[in-house]
């Protein structure tokens, strides 16, 4: 072979490669969630990921939802993140009412419920700050004699305009910090007076603001919104009590 010609057997090769890669490139790009696959087989457990008011985004370099959904993965949890931002081709909350974050959970639910790889008695949500007050939502809109998930759990969730949901079998646990003044804790007292008994577990954290289990945040800091911060007690005992919650 003359120098610098092609090698064409490494040629076709790659191309041959490329060719049966494909499909799997386009069931990628075709899903409507991103999703994070266990590595033993299934039917999975599953857990849905619903952010705060910016989304997936990383802070201080540490993205925070990537961490818990490798943890969870790890664990042996399907994870599927509900990107209602992106979804809405928006970069913040206040340009997607709470009624269209609930749609987008049960939506997301119900496609995950009817995946062959998913348990579906077996399908739980996490929300943080606004997307906790998405959970509320979808909790209090979703369908008579339909339980599209058993187990919600929402971090410090925004209450405010939040219902009561019916006993329709799941159960919830919501997180929440003592000194948070960006979403109360007071604002989810009417629900949590409200819903049946023993369906629900509010543990209130000392000296906690908002978003006090972001690991990137300093222990305090002052925003236009309000005061966050992160408080590693509060952390560590909230996700330890997280995990025990969902198995």
């Amino acid at each position: 072979m003359p120098p610098g010609a092609p090698n064409w057997l490494s040629v076709i090769v790659a191309a041959a490669l490329l060719l049966l890669s494909m499909p799997q490139l386009r069931a990628a790009a075709d899903e409507p969630y991103r999703v994070l696959l266990p590595t033993r087989d299934g039917p999975h457990p599953a857990v849905l990921l619903v952010p705060g008011c910016s989304g997936f985004n990383a802070v201080n370099g540490v993205n925070l939802y990537d961490e818990r959904a490798e943890a969870l993965r790890m664990l042996g949890y399907l994870v599927v993140f509900v990107d209602y931002l992106g979804r809405q081709h928006v970069t913040e909350c206040r340009y997607v009412p709470r009624a269209e974050v609930g749609r987008e959970i049960l939506d997301a639910a119900s496609w995950t419920r009817d995946r062959a790889d998913v348990d579906p008695a077996r399908v739980s949500v996490i929300g943080w700050s606004y997307g906790g007050g998405g959970v509320l939502t979808a909790l209090a809109a979703m369908p008579a004699g339909t339980l599209l998930f058993q187990k919600a759990v929402m971090y410090y969730p925004d209450c405010r305009s939040a219902k009561p949901w019916p006993d329709a079998g799941t159960t919830v646990l919501l997180l929440m910090g003592a000194a948070d003044e960006v979403a109360r804790p007071a604002a989810c007292d009417p629900v949590v007076r409200a819903v049946p008994a023993g369906s629900l577990r509010a543990i209130l954290y000392p000296n906690a603001f908002h978003s006090f289990d972001v690991r990137s945040l300093p222990e305090r800091a002052q925003y236009p919104f309000g005061i966050i911060g992160y408080n590693p007690e509060a952390a560590k005992a909230s996700w330890e009590t997280v995990l025990e919650f969902l198995n």
